[in-house]
């Protein structure tokens, strides 16, 4: 009996009393507390970094492929197609920008993030734009193509049609335009490439300072412990 109550007072000596415990759990849910924000921001940035480099690619990968085509009835009977870049050469250039922007926006912060998710919305927008208005006016694109080979301008185009190429142009512009909203709407608490691991770090600073009150018996011990010397 009398081995058990030494044994459960020198339990009870060494267990760290109830508000210092409270403290280091107080400390380490402070250290984790802002984490999951700028976890989150992070994930934020990084899916509308994906979401415009996706637009970008479908523009860039669909611009180069036969958009519209047709028959030519005169002055002879034949085959017409015209590719996108033939039609416009605007989504080329758009998408282009849209992927140099979707690298930017991992990189940049503050105005340039605002710079960026501007750029990305005018690139998907402007993409969209020019490609429907040039679906509007096949007849004269296939004419035009005629007559670069050496058909003249007064070439009879009929049957004119167009697939669904276009149509995935579009899509990516949108995508695009869908990113740059995005990035404009929530990019404000987003880090750059430098700050990644500001939050963090300041948090873990923070926490790590020593809190305003007196020393006990645990901290000497501790401090020892670490071969510190609070006397």
């Amino acid at each position: 009996m009398a081995s058990a109550a030494q044994s459960a007072t020198g339990d009870a000596a060494s267990a760290p009393p109830a508000g210092e415990a409270g403290s280091e759990d107080a400390a380490t849910v402070t250290e984790q507390a802002p984490v999951r924000p700028a976890r989150r921001a992070a994930q934020a940035k990084a899916t509308a970094a994906l979401l415009a480099a996706l637009g970008a690619g479908v523009i860039l990968l669909t611009i180069g492929r036969g958009w519209a085509h047709g028959d030519v009835t005169t002055p002879i009977t034949f085959g017409v197609s015209a590719s996108g870049s033939q039609l416009t050469s605007a989504p080329y250039a758009l998408g282009l920008a849209g992927l140099a922007g979707s690298v930017a926006l991992l990189a940049v912060r503050n105005l340039g993030r605002y710079l960026v998710g501007a750029l990305l919305a005018l690139a998907g927008a402007g993409t969209v734009y020019a490609v429907a208005d040039r679906l509007h006016s096949l007849d004269a694109a296939l004419r035009s193509s005629a007559a670069s080979q050496g058909l003249g301008s007064d070439a009879v185009v009929s049957h004119v049609h167009n697939n669904a190429w276009p149509y995935l142009t579009i899509v990516g512009g949108v995508l695009l335009c869908l990113a740059g909203i995005y990035t404009l709407a929530r990019g404000r608490g987003w880090s750059g490439l430098g700050n990644r691991y500001e939050a963090p770090a300041a948090a873990a600073a923070e926490g790590a300072k020593p809190a305003d009150r007196a020393v006990t018996a645990r901290d000497i011990w501790d401090a020892q412990g670490r071969g510190n010397d609070l006397t």
